[in-house]
């Protein structure tokens, strides 16, 4: 692995930040570990390095190679590795909507207990229709996700402030749709 905790951990950190606060806004992915030539997966790890810490549940969906990632991750960052619906984070490698359907989405008191799902996206990109903090009126972002996934995760946000965060990597940028922000299949 080629990843320096500190420097690498804050430019993906800070690259994060930046796509959390511009919702559907594609944002480069400064470093990866290079811990696999999935260039997703190594993105997606990236991420999970740069933000998983103890005393935090790792759960995955996805094939072995996902599997394979969750365990080297969580073993570097010191994290459980739980079940979807456990997991404070979720590696998802594949079809997303059933891991957005059983991922935590928090209460009206604890909102916060919502998982991030960190999705190392596979597909063609679609439109999807985007409003919330951080967007000027609507917009048009174009995600990786089939309408299965983009119906589950309008129905995982669709009670605010509950829901689940979403950070999709495809191995040169990553892509954040936060619990605040609406979105529905654009036409």
């Amino acid at each position: 692995m080629t990843w320096d905790p500190v420097h690498d951990s804050r430019s993906v950190f800070v690259a994060c930040m930046r796509a959390m606060c511009a919702p559907g806004t594609p944002i480069e992915l400064p470093s990866r570990p290079r811990i696999t030539p999935v260039a997703e997966l190594d993105g997606a790890a990236a991420v999970l390095l740069a933000l998983l810490d103890r005393g935090l549940a790792l759960g995955v969906a996805g094939g072995e190679a996902a599997h394979g990632i969750t365990a080297t991750v969580a073993g570097t960052c010191g994290a459980a590795q739980g079940d979807i619906e456990d997991s404070d984070w979720v590696l998802v490698h594949g079809p997303a909507a059933d891991a957005i359907s059983r991922a935590r989405r928090g209460s009206r008191l604890t909102p916060e207990n919502g998982a991030t799902l960190v999705i190392a996206a596979t597909g063609a990109p679609v439109p999807v229709a985007l409003t919330g903090p951080g967007i000027a009126g609507t917009t048009t972002a174009h995600v990786a996700l089939d309408t299965v996934a983009v119906h589950a995760l309008a129905a995982a946000n669709a009670a605010p402030p509950c829901g689940v965060d979403v950070l999709m990597v495809d191995g040169e940028c990553l892509i954040a749709l936060p619990r605040s922000a609406s979105l529905k299949a654009a036409a």
